[in-house]
C-alpha cells in the first residue's frame, strides 16, 4: 500500500449499527499485517497521525465527530458521500467538506442497481465499470473516485468451518436486525416510512413460525447491540436464519451483510428479495412470499450439500479480507 497506516474514524463498537462494518474493515486490515487504528475524537492524537494515511469512514461518522483531520498526504475512503450538493440534510456538504483538502477521495457506495435517497441519486450500469473481485467495482472520476461494494461477514475464512453447517438447530427462530423503524421488536418498535419497512414482510414469517410452534426470539441492535459471538450463537441454534428486505431495497437491489453472517455461521441462506437470490447464482431459498419463504425454508434447513455451497461462496469472496483487499487494489 502507499500509505503508511490505515485509520478507522467513529462508531466505535456497538455504538452505532454501522459500528459493525467499521469493526469488519479493522480486523481485516488487521489479519493483513498493516499498522490499523480505530479513532474518533475522545482519542488523543496529533493532527498530523492522520499524514500519509487510508483514511476508512462514513459521513455521518465526520458530521457527529467534526475533529477528524484533513490530509493533503492521505486517501480518504468515505462511505455514505452522497452526491445530491443542493439537497444535503443536516448540514452534510458532501465531497465538497473534502475536495481540494485531501490528496485523493473515494466515494463508498453501495453495490446496488441503484440508489434514491436523501444523500444519492445514481443508477449503475456494471459495464461501464471495473469489477474488483466478486461483488465490487471501480469508477475512476476527474474530482473523485467512486468504490461500490457489499458488506460482508465478520468472520475472516479460516473462522468459517463448514462442520458448524451440522449444529443441531432448536426449536426458536432468532432475529437480530432492525424491525421497521428500530428500537423495538415486532408489535413495539418504531414507525418507518413505507418503502423503508420491513415489518410487513416478518409478519407473515412470524404468523408461520407460530403454526409450527417455533419461538420467534428478537434483539433490538439499537437498544441492545451484542457481541458478535453471542449473536453468532444465537443464529447457529436458530430453527431457521432469514432476512427481510424493505420495498427500497427489494426495488434497488441491496444485498445485505446479514445474509453473509447467517451462511458463514453454519446456516441455510434464505430471503424475499431476488437480486440478493440472483448475487448468489440461485444457490439460495428465495421466495417473496414471506409466509411462503417459512416452509420453503423449512424444508430445506438440512440440506447440507446446498449450505456447504453457500458457505463456501461467502467463505472465498465475501468476508472483510476480500472488502480490504478490494479497497486496496484500488488505492
Amino acid at each position: 500500500m502507499k500509505h503508511k497506516k490505515i485509520i478507522i474514524w467513529g462508531y466505535k463498537l456497538f455504538s452505532h449499527t454501522h459500528s459493525y462494518i467499521h469493526a469488519g474493515y479493522y480486523k481485516g486490515f488487521k489479519a493483513l499485517g498493516y499498522d490499523v487504528y480505530w479513532l474518533d475524537r475522545t482519542d488523543s492524537f496529533d493532527d498530523s497521525f492522520f499524514d500519509d494515511a487510508l483514511i476508512f469512514t462514513e459521513q455521518w461518522a465526520v458530521m457527529h465527530n467534526r475533529r477528524m483531520p484533513l490530509s493533503a498526504s492521505s486517501t480518504y475512503a468515505i462511505h455514505y458521500l452522497g452526491n445530491k450538493p443542493n439537497n444535503f440534510v443536516e448540514g452534510n456538504p458532501g465531497p465538497e467538506s473534502y475536495l481540494g483538502k485531501v490528496g485523493r477521495l473515494i466515494d463508498v457506495r453501495y453495490n446496488a442497481n441503484c440508489w434514491k435517497d436523501k444523500n444519492y441519486d445514481y443508477s449503475l450500469n456494471k459495464q461501464d465499470l471495473i469489477k474488483i473481485g466478486n461483488g465490487s467495482y471501480y469508477e475512476k472520476n476527474d474530482l473523485y473516485d467512486r468504490f461500490y461494494t457489499v458488506w460482508a461477514t465478520d468472520l475472516l475464512p479460516e473462522e468459517i468451518n463448514l462442520e458448524d453447517r451440522f449444529i443441531p438447530r432448536q426449536n426458536f427462530l432468532f432475529y437480530g436486525g432492525t424491525i421497521g423503524g428500530g428500537n423495538g421488536g415486532p408489535y413495539d418498535c418504531g414507525k418507518a416510512p413505507e418503502q423503508y419497512d420491513n415489518l410487513p414482510y416478518l409478519m407473515p414469517f412470524l404468523k408461520a413460525c407460530e403454526e409450527n410452534n417455533v419461538e420467534f426470539k428478537y434483539n433490538c441492535p439499537w437498544k441492545t447491540p451484542q457481541t458478535f459471538e453471542e449473536q453468532k450463537l444465537l443464529i447457529q441454534q436458530s430453527y431457521l436464519a432469514p432476512d427481510f428486505r424493505h420495498k427500497a431495497f427489494l426495488e434497488w437491489g441491496y444485498i445485505p451483510c446479514r445474509t453473509f453472517k447467517n451462511i458463514s455461521y453454519g446456516q441455510l441462506g434464505i430471503t424475499n428479495s431476488k437480486f440478493v437470490m440472483d448475487f448468489f447464482d440461485g444457490n439460495l431459498i428465495y421466495n417473496p412470499n414471506t409466509y411462503e419463504l417459512f416452509y420453503d425454508g423449512q424444508k430445506n434447513k438440512n440440506n447440507m450439500d446446498l449450505i456447504k455451497t453457500q458457505m463456501l461462496f461467502v467463505k472465498e469472496n465475501h468476508t472483510y479480507l476480500n472488502r480490504c483487499k478490494e479497497l486496496l487494489e484500488i488505492i
